[in-house]
């Protein structure tokens, strides 16, 4: 046995379990959903509970409902999230403006001035100096954007923008529009008998079949003329009145239709024709691009706070009438 302890390979492979154990109990724990969390818990106390819902009532004038208030909870408890993780990848010690902002609060308490900023910035986080509302917000939002990146680049692709406009066709869709002739009769030229004159004038060009062109010089003088092209509902309801409007869009195309009356008098109208909306993809794509872009972000933010919750213990103190259950990893609202 003696012979056996003093065996070299015996010292190295001793030696080496040593340095395996030391480096294991160093290390932290892996954490994974299997194993639970390992960081420390968050709790939103009762008080935090109480002044969510008093700044909720200084803002609005009335208290939260349950909804309201645990939607409060929950953006309470992704803050806190986000500005531990944070913290916990050094971001504030990369950010120009939290820095500035330590070096200013280390003024603010009489520091040397001949101090450089490292050294500054140092001294401010050991007197704790680093945590207040300006920084957990920056830091906060720093964290935001960390988790919406996209370390990949992944650019958004043709066949996307289209099923994406596809998706959304109310709200990339032109309204549609008409274009329309219209012999008019002025109410102020004709008085009492201006119906009676667009009747017989409508008879008119029945008998005729006059079109458009031919049917000009039965019209009174109209400020904004006699063709109107590619008006849409909306435009012609505010030229003319909504009443006008339903009503042009109500006829067929290719016939005379009215009279129909406007605040400027009576209109015999001819529809050439009415378009359908259309979605110009040449025009929307850098548009559709960019919301593509913003809702992959979206999505990866959730994703990251979903993650970010299982590595954390969250209870919710109840206070009151709001009963709110502890839960790991997420509360049950």
């Amino acid at each position: 046995m003696r012979r056996w302890l003093r065996t070299p390979a015996v010292h190295f492979a001793l030696i080496g379990g040593f340095l395996f154990a030391l480096v294991q109990a160093r290390r932290p724990p892996l954490v994974t959903p299997a194993t639970g969390p390992i960081r420390e818990p968050i709790v939103i106390s009762a008080a935090t509970v109480r002044q969510l819902r008093a700044d909720f009532m200084q803002q609005f004038g009335r208290p939260p409902s349950k909804e309201q208030l645990r939607a409060l909870i929950e953006q309470s408890i992704d803050d806190e999230l986000l500005y531990r993780e944070a913290r916990r990848l050094k971001l504030d010690f990369q950010d120009g403006s939290v820095r500035l902002r330590l070096v200013q609060k280390m003024r603010a308490v009489g520091a040397d001035p001949l101090s450089d900023t490292e050294t500054l910035v140092r001294e401010a986080a050991r007197l704790g100096l680093d945590d207040d509302l300006v920084i957990r917000r920056i830091l906060r939002e720093k964290m935001r954007l960390f988790l919406r990146q996209d370390p990949a680049g992944t650019p958004v692709r043709e066949e996307e923008v289209r099923a994406y406009v596809e998706r959304h066709r109310d709200r990339f869709a032109q309204p549609h529009t008409a274009t329309f002739s219209h012999v008019f009769l002025s109410r102020r030229v004709h008085g009492d008998r201006a119906r009676q004159k667009a009747d017989a004038v409508l008879a008119e060009l029945g008998a005729q079949a006059l079109l458009p062109e031919a049917a000009e010089e039965l019209s009174d003088p109209f400020p904004l003329g006699l063709a109107q092209r590619g008006w849409s509902r909306h435009g012609i309801a505010r030229a003319f009145g909504e009443p006008f409007a339903a009503a042009v869009f109500d006829l067929a195309p290719g016939t005379w239709g009215g009279p129909i009356a406007s605040p400027f008098g009576l209109h015999l109208v001819w529809v050439h024709e009415k378009a359908a909306g259309a979605m110009p993809l040449e025009v929307i794509r850098p548009q559709v691009a960019r919301l593509l872009a913003e809702e992959r972000a979206a999505h990866r933010l959730a994703g990251g706070l979903r993650y970010l919750r299982s590595q954390y213990e969250v209870r919710v103190e109840s206070f009151a009438d709001v009963a709110i259950a502890d839960t790991t990893p997420r509360p049950n609202l």
